[in-house]
């Protein structure tokens, strides 16, 4: 109705007559006969007040649009859309131009480039060979400017309080071969808050709202970040709707912005489509979390200005290989969750052992220099130091070697100048020594195991208690199955059970057989979701 309008303006009527008897829809033409004016006169109306309403730079360019026909305004539109008739600006998302009105157009190209506008306006009509409105427009004056949006989007964003009311959502995972990356699929009911447990993406939305997402590799675009003073500061994520709308999206990052002035004015957005690399300004920062105003999706990331000096907030993976004597790959890495997961496929891949580990508290200087210990003699460890940085592909590690470990040890994660401990966690024997792993095969021994004067595991010490008074056991699971001790199948066949108890013994004639490490995980999760019931289990003999 509006680019009919627009188009035929009072004829639009006759119009639609013409095109309802072409139909043989005469009970409509008859409608629009009695019709009164009333409505045309409603839309003229608001037309006039917004011509009232305009800025000297507005009116000039929908001054210059009235000028195009309709087909002239679609390929305004198209054109307005290349990278290369705005280069080096932000896009105006595809969705918002393709149904806007010339208006709309001039508001939205004065809120993304301001007096920029004129230029890419310029640009577009030079495109189309309409060099009579190029020359209109050279009349306008540079008094008036607008909020200007370059690539260096030093515009500033204002940070957010984070919320801890977020609903968790368990995205159910579809990998669909070795090759490629598993895909994650969640939906979401109206009116609330949401977070996926894997990638942490948040969102907010008023209808039912269905999706899915892959982690993308930082690989290829990471090197046109860096031509461009950006660092990546949160996980790579194609994200696609399959039914409803967002509100708003909040994409994570791994930046500590604390102590940090004016940090949020260094944040950006990638946004990758079909016509290339956007990079978006920033509105609003939470301490975890960027949020999109526009959520139009495809790859997406958080960015982060180059030469800032910055801690993020990083994990610790562990990976013992098979060789015949005890070798760990010990990796610091940024909190991103689509780097673990293709550095736990790749290692799988190799046959490798995940050992799982919590991350560091505190959040660690980039590009500082940290060094590994062992409290266990004869270990060795290599390199001497590494930097921390993010790398997309192959990221160096410590190799740990120790060849005949009797005991638990501690591994010591420290800042090489202050020597100040960053992240410590004990490696268990039970963790590190298993029947099905290679090096007892290589090595033709007998497995060890745990014999009455071994240390009886809490987990089994106290199966009964456990069963009987676990009460949390929702998001036990939730947790387990983020951890992988659960697999999706179980998760789902447990959830089904009636009781609390009936869950938990489930949980110990399955995942819980699996060995140590699993009870390790399943213990720590009871700590954080039970800590009164472990505090006085510890109490009793």
């Amino acid at each position: 109705m509006n680019l009919m309008v627009q188009t035929c303006g009072q004829q639009s009527v006759e119009v639609t007559k013409e095109v309802f008897m072409d139909m043989n829809r005469t009970d409509l033409v008859e409608r629009l006969s009695e019709t009164s004016s009333g409505p045309k006169e409603k839309h003229l109306s608001k037309q006039f007040q917004k011509k009232v309403n305009m800025t000297s730079l507005q009116r000039k360019l929908f001054e210059t649009l009235e000028d195009l026909s309709f087909g002239e305004l679609q390929q305004f539109k198209c054109l307005l859309q290349h990278k290369h008739v705005n280069e080096g600006l932000p896009r105006i998302p595809r969705h918002q131009i393709e149904m806007a009105d010339r208006f709309e157009i001039v508001e939205l190209m004065v809120e993304i480039y301001g007096q920029q506008s004129v230029e890419v306006t310029r640009e577009v009509l030079k495109k189309m060979s309409r060099t009579d409105l190029v020359q209109k427009l050279s009349d306008i004056s540079s008094g008036s400017k607008g909020p200007s949006r370059s690539l260096e989007l030093e515009a500033c964003g204002t940070i957010m309080q984070d919320s801890s009311d977020w609903t968790k959502l368990i995205p159910e995972v579809n990998s669909k071969g070795a090759e490629e990356a598993p895909t994650y699929s969640l939906q979401s009911e109206a009116g609330n808050h949401f977070e996926c447990s894997v990638s942490g993406l948040r969102w907010a939305c008023k209808e039912k709202v269905s999706f899915r997402y892959q982690f993308c590799s930082w690989e290829e675009p990471m090197e046109r970040m860096e031509n461009i003073k950006y660092i990546p500061a949160g996980p790579l994520m194609d994200i696609t709707v399959i039914a409803g709308r967002f509100d708003d999206v909040y994409l994570p990052h791994w930046i500590c912005i604390d102590d940090v002035p004016k940090i949020s004015d260094k944040f950006a957005v990638l946004h990758i489509d079909d016509c290339g690399d956007v990079v978006e300004k920033v509105s609003e920062v939470t301490s975890s979390h960027v949020k999109l105003s526009e959520p139009v999706f495809s790859p997406r990331a958080v960015l982060m200005k180059v030469g800032i000096p910055v801690k993020i907030n990083c994990k610790v993976l562990i990976y013992q290989t098979n060789t015949a004597f005890l070798t760990l790959h010990v990796y610091l890495i940024p909190r991103d969750p689509g780097l673990q997961e293709a550095m736990d496929k790749m290692q799988l891949s190799y046959g490798y052992k995940v050992i799982r580990k919590p991350h560091p508290e505190k959040s660690l200087k980039m590009r500082d220099h940290f060094i590994l210990t062992a409290d266990l003699n004869g270990a060795k460890i290599s390199p001497k130091d590494l930097k921390l940085r993010y790398e997309s592909r192959d990221p160096n590690f410590f190799e740990v070697y120790i060849e005949n470990p009797d005991r638990n040890f501690t591994l010591n994660l420290a800042q090489k100048v202050e020597r100040q401990p960053v992240w410590t966690n004990e490696i268990r024997k039970d963790e590190y020594q298993s029947t099905d792993h290679i090096q007892v095969e290589e090595m033709g021994a007998q497995s060890s195991t745990p014999g009455p004067s071994d240390e009886e595991h809490f987990v089994d010490k106290h199966q009964m208690a456990l069963i009987k008074r676990v009460s949390s056991i929702s998001p036990i699971l939730d947790e387990l199955l983020f951890e992988k001790v659960l697999l999706q199948e179980s998760y789902g066949r447990i959830r089904a059970l009636a009781t609390s108890q009936d869950k938990m013994r489930e949980l110990y004639s399955g995942c819980l057989k699996a060995g140590g490490a699993c009870k390790d995980i399943f213990y720590e999760i009871l700590e954080r979701n039970e800590p009164y019931l472990i505090a006085d289990l510890k109490q009793k003999k």
